[in-house]
C-alpha cells in the first residue's frame, strides 16, 4: 500500500542491566525487534557476577534464565518463543540434562529447535549459547 511504513523496518536494541558491560565492550544488544519478530542475541550461562558455573546443568539453567531476563526486558516470555539454536561443547553428553532443563522453561506449543555440537564458544568457560526468536503480540 503506498505511503505505509513497511512494518519490518521498526528496528529496537534491547541491552539489560547486566547485559550493559558485554554491549559497551562489543556493541552487540541482547536483542533486537524487528517489527513483530524479536531476535535474541545468543546467550550463556554465567552467573550475575559473572561466574561460569563447573556444572554442566548450572549453566545449562543459567542460559536459560538470562535469556528469560531479555525476554522479560522485551515484554514477552518463553511463550512467545517460536525458535531456538543452540550451541553446546560436548552436545552428546549434555542431551537429557538438556532436555529436562528446557522442560522446566517450554511448554507446548514447544519451539523449533536446532542443537549443534561445537568445539569452542565465544568464552572459554562457556558450554553452552542459545539464540533465539520470539514473536511480540500486537499492541
Amino acid at each position: 500500500m503506498p505511503g505505509r511504513e513497511d512494518e519490518s523496518s521498526e528496528r529496537e536494541a534491547f541491552i539489560p542491566s547486566a547485559w550493559r558491560p558485554f554491549y559497551e565492550a562489543s556493541r552487540v544488544p541482547a536483542a533486537v525487534r524487528a517489527g513483530r519478530a524479536l531476535h535474541v542475541t545468543g546467550h550463556t550461562g554465567e552467573t550475575a557476577e559473572g561466574v561460569f558455573p563447573d556444572d554442566v546443568e548450572a549453566q545449562l539453567r543459567g542460559t536459560f534464565r538470562n535469556i528469560a531476563l531479555t525476554l522479560a526486558e522485551a515484554g514477552v516470555d518463553w511463550a512467545h518463543v517460536v525458535e531456538l539454536t543452540s550451541y553446546h561443547v560436548g552436545l552428546r553428553g549434555q542431551v537429557p540434562v538438556l532436555l529436562a532443563v528446557a522442560a522446566e522453561f517450554l511448554k507446548e506449543p514447544y519451539p523449533a529447535w536446532t542443537a549443534v555440537g561445537v568445539t569452542e564458544l565465544f568464552d572459554s568457560e562457556a558450554v553452552i549459547e542459545i539464540s533465539c526468536v520470539a514473536i511480540v503480540p500486537h499492541g
